[in-house]
């Protein structure tokens, strides 16, 4: 007999026309959307565990946003008012010097007054201003103060309260439309009135601190002018007098006009070489502080561009340092040559020369601020706010450097032209040479005193107009709302998570699952499933309530013989499609004797295969029940019948045959128990006996049905396969186990048992895991059954199996 026949047409895994909603095929909606139903359905099936899983997740989050200290966070906003260099943009020399040195008219950027805010000098004013007012509006004291908050109400010195001042405070510059120079201050507290407070104390705070810091700079310049401008006063006075005493002793009264004139011009020249000389060291200056930005941000980058100057720019610098000198010692010998330069064409040649000359240096500069440009790629940084940084700086360290060198050049011509008149000035008379360097040294010195006089007078009325560059838009008012904890914000994400983590726990459970929890799973043995048996449960409390045995005629039968006290109901329509598949399984074959067995005990077998007889007689068969279970008899309860004597008394030959048969409240059904529990139920199917009784039943029946043992672990039923038709395979909802199911089905294999198919007992399509078509066929099903035979259906009030 070949494994095709012993299995029958179920071992192909198809179903017939009578049952083919099981068909695991695609419908016309597509495999995602079944795919997306089968996920869903999974997940109303565990619904109260995500549900509670959620609930427990929110709830724990409630609990530790609600443990936490709340963090109130004050805000004010002020316009910084952003300007260039308004001192040393005069082009004074000496204005240029007290800008690099002090400070003095620096120009102010946002980014400079945000270093202020943020500074330990600042956070240490607002320190001292919470210790000379401790308590708040709300009469408690600042929370900044307490060493713990809230355990310890211990205060904290000065030092820590401005470390805590400094780390709660943020600035930074608002970003809005209209390009603004307003920032935003901030700072965060366990207390909103401190949260406000301290906010609106920065604000207020640092329009005398800026005031104060910028004239504290011009403070410190006055008193470095009035230290030079005494030190000068001195030198004057010590020079007036040494000219005092020679005129009145070599009795001279002044120079002639061509001495008068040497004099002039070299004080002039040594006017011009100090200026650029200031000029100079100011430019220097710049180099340095731009050559360590550049170096900062790539080592050795100043120095590229230090080495770039090409040795024609500087040969044009010294040249055009040469004819302004020439140009200065022209007009200074005919002033009226400054405002009317077509007069002389000597000196229109000179301007002519000087800016052509001027004109090719910055040809020469525009092209090397062009290579250098191109060069940047060597940075190797994607961040275009740095190369545009870099790009600016080297331009300025550039243009500083020009300016250096042609203030370099510039003194070298002059110094040559000294040399000159000073050989000149050699020549004349000792007394003349003496009396016209007395001359010349109380003119500079006189002339240095002046400027330095005016320019101490300059910065002390400079200093009277300073002023704070920020000006306060809006305070801080107190908030009602703490920004941390994010109670809205970390609840939801409590959600989220719950809804991760549950999903989370479905899927393992799901995954380590070995329960037949679908119909899916089933399916996938390969067998026919014969029929699915709704859980009649619900049904059974509607009808009989807590009653278990139930009275029919003579008899009290149970409950679960639904087909006999329910016939109309679905689940007795559900046993009539068992029927008609193990009728029609294979159209060749018919069945004249059927086992039906389980994996493991308690799977509804022994009510199976009663109500399958049922079902039988109602076609008009004979049917002999006979339970071959001896170690756990069940047919005599399900039907009311006493449990002796019974087919072990025939077995053992105590008895005949005629006298254990047991008629039942069904016409057509007669039911022989077990009778007495033999001392050995597998010696007792093995035996001869056994064989004769079934073979003997079967001539009298039409239908012989064996209620045998689980055959998962028990084998007692091993020698009945080979005296029967075809063997039924009962497994129950969301509790036979794959594992047990697939060695069941091993061991019938082993024994070349006939498995017609399988029958799902029990069946819940709410708590099914798997789709494919059982959720909505079975709900449909049992409304469509109830509409057809004229029951309303009320939704509310009847619950669906």
């Amino acid at each position: 007999m070949s494994n095709q026949d012993l299995n029958g047409s179920g071992s192909k895994g198809n179903l017939n026309s009578s049952n083919s909603f099981f068909n695991n095929t695609s419908s016309t909606t597509g495999a995602t959307e079944i795919d997306a139903k089968k996920l869903s359905r999974l997940l109303y099936s565990y619904k109260w565990m995500i549900v509670c899983v959620i609930i427990a997740t929110v709830a724990a989050m409630y609990f530790y946003v609600n443990s936490v200290i709340p963090i109130y966070q004050g805000e004010g906003t002020m316009i910084i008012s952003q300007n260039e260099n308004s001192y040393a943009s005069t082009g004074s020399d000496m204005n240029s010097m007290l800008t690099s040195s002090f400070g003095i008219g620096r120009g102010r950027t946002i980014a400079n007054e945000l270093a202020i805010l943020r500074s330990r000098n600042f956070a240490e004013v607002i320190a001292d201003k919470i210790l000379e007012s401790p308590i708040q509006p709300d009469g408690r004291l600042h929370p900044l103060l307490w060493r713990t908050y809230p355990e310890d109400a211990s205060m904290v010195g000065r030092d820590v309260l401005a470390s805590r001042v400094q780390g709660r405070l943020t600035t930074a510059p608002v970003e809005d439309e209209l390009q603004s120079d307003m920032i935003l201050i901030t700072f965060n507290s366990p207390s909103s009135h401190e949260a406000a407070t301290v906010t609106n104390m920065v604000l207020d705070s640092y329009t005398q601190f800026s005031s104060d810091q910028n004239r504290e700079q011009v403070r410190s310049a006055i008193s470095y002018l009035n230290q030079e401008m005494a030190t000068v006063q001195e030198t004057l006075n010590e020079k007036e007098e040494k000219l005092r005493d020679f005129m009145n002793r070599e009795k001279l009264v002044e120079l002639d006009s061509q001495t008068h004139e040497l004099i002039t011009a070299i004080s002039n020249i040594e006017n011009e070489r100090q200026a650029a000389s200031v000029q100079e060291v100011a430019a220097r200056s710049a180099i340095k502080s731009y050559q360590e930005e550049l170096n900062n941000i790539k080592p050795g980058f100043a120095q590229k561009y230090a080495e770039g100057l090409s040795t024609k720019l500087n040969r044009y610098q010294f040249s055009l340092a040469e004819l302004e000198t020439e140009r200065m010692l022209m007009i200074q010998r005919n002033p009226s040559l400054e405002n009317n330069p077509e007069l002389e064409p000597s000196l229109q040649r000179l301007n002519k020369q000087i800016t052509e000359l001027k004109a090719e240096i910055t040809e020469l500069a525009g092209d090397f601020i062009e290579n250098g440009d191109n060069a940047l790629s060597f940075l190797g940084s994607p961040d275009g706010d740095m190369i545009a940084r870099v790009t600016e700086i080297s331009q300025q360290l550039l243009v500083h450097e020009l300016d250096a060198q042609q203030y370099a050049a510039q003194i070298e011509v002059l110094d040559q032209r000294l040399e000159e008149y000073q050989s000149t000035f050699d020549d004349l008379p000792d007394n003349m040479i003496e009396f016209a360097r007395l001359t010349r040294d109380v003119e500079v010195n006189e002339q240095l005193y002046l400027n330095i006089s005016g320019q101490s007078s300059e910065l002390a009325v400079w200093e009277q107009t300073q002023s704070s560059p920020g000006r306060v838009v809006d305070y801080s008012e107190v908030p009602d709302i703490p920004v941390e904890p994010k109670t809205q914000l970390l609840l939801i994400w409590s959600f989220v998570i719950g809804c991760m983590l549950s999903f989370g726990l479905v899927y393992i459970r799901e995954m380590t699952s070995t329960r037949i929890n679908s119909i899916e799973k089933l399916m996938q043995k390969k067998y026919t499933i014969l029929s699915v048996i709704p859980d009649i449960t619900i049904n059974k409390a509607k009808l009989f309530g807590k009653k278990r045995l139930i009275e029919a005629g003579d008899h009290f039968i149970s409950s679960d013989l639904i087909t006999v006290l329910d016939p109309m109901s679905y689940a007795s329509e559900a046993y009539r499609r068992l029927l008609s598949n193990i009728m029609f399984s294979q159209t060749d074959k018919s069945y004249k004797s059927i086992l039906v067995t389980s994996a493991n005990k308690a799977e509804g077998k022994s009510s199976m295969i009663a109500n399958l007889a049922a079902v039988y007689a109602e076609t008009g068969k004979s049917v002999a029940l006979v339970d071959c279970d001896f170690r756990q008899s069940t047919q005599y309860k399900l039907w009311g019948l006493p449990a002796s004597p019974g087919s072990a008394d025939v077995l053992s030959e105590k008895i005949s045959l005629e006298r254990v048969i047991q008629p039942t409240v069904v016409d057509n059904i007669h039911v022989i128990s077990t009778g007495k529990a033999p001392g050995n139920p597998a010696e007792m199917v093995q035996s001869r006996n056994m064989k004769e009784m079934i073979d003997k039943l079967k001539g009298i029946y039409d239908v012989v049905l064996i209620d045998s043992p689980p055959f998962g672990f028990i084998t007692d039923a091993a020698p009945l396969m080979q005296y029967i038709d075809g063997v039924v395979l009962v497994t129950r909802f969301n509790q036979s186990k794959e594992p047990e199911l697939e060695q069941c089905l091993g061991n019938l294999r082993n024994v070349n048992a006939n498995i017609i198919g399988t029958v799902m007992t029990s069946f819940n399509h709410k708590k099914a895991a798997g789709y494919n078509l059982e959720t909505s066929h079975f709900k449909n099903a049992f409304e469509n059954y109830n509409r057809y035979n004229g029951k309303e259906v009320k939704k509310k009030k009847v619950r669906k199996y």
